[in-house]
């Protein structure tokens, strides 16, 4: 990561301009406030191999303010993490000698599971914790369009179940009557 780029430094990013909805999953979506940017599919691969990031494949969107004096990457969690929020910071040094920040973010939305790396310089560390935060409850997760078939249908089968028992006693009480 090297922050403190600005998007002028990308010719080629065709860079999205906020207020914007993103799609980050099926019924998972992001949406960019106004003064901030973003850019998925091959605009997101190119900033981030230009911004020195590896590309793992499970990346979704990059967003940040419009200077990018930090950026996060939207990503789908990687194979067994747990199903609850977690974070951790980690501080390093770039080649450069730039101290820098990765705050990573492990974040339920709906039935996605995202892994958010939140990268500053340290000197911008805190002001990126706080503009972050915005971005982060703009998460938007619907609820899948059938959740309610599973429970209908057990209570579907509940009923039946006692439908069928009631006849069956009614049956054999009318049975020993006669």
């Amino acid at each position: 990561m090297q922050a403190g780029y600005r998007p002028e430094d990308f010719p080629r990013i065709a860079w999205r301009h906020g207020p914007l909805r993103l799609p980050l999953g099926e019924d998972v979506s992001l949406r960019i406030p106004g003064a901030m940017i973003a850019v998925q599919g091959a605009d997101m691969r190119r900033f981030l191999e230009a911004s020195g990031n590896e590309i793992e494949g499970r990346e979704l969107a990059v967003a940040g303010p419009e200077d990018l004096r930090w950026f996060a990457i939207f990503s789908r969690a990687p194979a067994g993490t747990a199903r609850r929020r977690t974070e951790w910071t980690e501080h390093f040094v770039e080649p450069d000698g730039r101290r820098s920040m990765l705050r990573t973010i492990v974040l339920p939305a709906g039935g996605e599971l995202l892994q958010v790396e939140i990268l500053s310089e340290e000197d911008n560390a805190s002001l990126a914790m706080q503009e972050s935060e915005l971005l982060l409850r703009s998460v938007e997760a619907e609820m899948p369009r059938l959740w309610w078939w599973p429970p209908a249908a057990a209570a579907a089968l509940a009923a039946l179940w006692l439908l069928f028992r009631r006849r069956a006693s009614v049956t054999r009480r009318d049975c020993g009557a006669a």
